[in-house]
């Protein structure tokens, strides 16, 4: 007993006596931000290539995603069907504004049949804006790239390619989501 109380006592003194020393920081990137409104959020190991799969432009008619590269995109699947998609809309909305759409954007891709005049007047009603919102009708797109429910919103880096996906509802213009999109954004322009 007095051997452990004698060694419990000098433990005790060396910590008192000794000089702190401040822990080191970490030097390995420790990858995005992943709490709160995007906690879902599954980021890619590697990124990987956006298919060349055509949806439909309202002024265009037939058009890829290709046209976005050199932006940082936030590509959000929903439907007027939807409910967690019709939630969200608002805070996307937000985000597209916050965004500014110079270097990055908010992208829509609808998977609704009736078209832009569905799309449009559910927008219109909502009181929300996407310059860039397209049509997935035959849902070739939505398939290609792995979509299987909804909402679905992938993060696309400049250079063309998916970083990542949260399925399901988010605010996007949370403080969490605007930290994980400028994590991506301060890496992109760092490279």
């Amino acid at each position: 007993m007095k051997v452990f109380l004698s060694t419990v006592a000098t433990a005790f003194l060396l910590a008192i006596l000794s000089p702190q020393v401040a822990p080191t920081p970490a030097v390995a990137d420790s990858g995005p931000p992943i709490a709160g409104q995007v906690q879902n959020y599954e980021p890619r190991e590697t990124a990987l290539a956006i298919p060349d799969v055509p949806v439909l432009g309202k002024a265009d008619g037939s058009v890829t995603l290709d046209r976005f590269k050199g932006k940082f995109v936030v590509l959000n699947f929903w439907a007027t069907w939807c409910g967690p998609c019709v939630r969200e809309l608002p805070s996307l909305a937000r985000l597209n504004t916050e965004l500014g759409g110079e270097k990055a954007l908010v992208v829509l891709i609808s998977q609704d049949r009736g078209g832009f005049k569905q799309t449009d007047r559910f927008l219109k009603k909502l009181r929300v804006d996407f310059p860039d919102n397209f049509i997935d009708e035959r849902l070739k797109f939505s398939r290609a790239i792995g979509v299987a429910f909804l909402p679905t919103t992938i993060l696309i880096g400049p250079d063309g390619k998916e970083v990542g996906r949260l399925v399901g509802h988010a605010e996007w213009d949370s403080p969490e989501a605007l930290e994980l999109i400028d994590w991506y954004r301060d890496k992109a322009a760092s490279s």
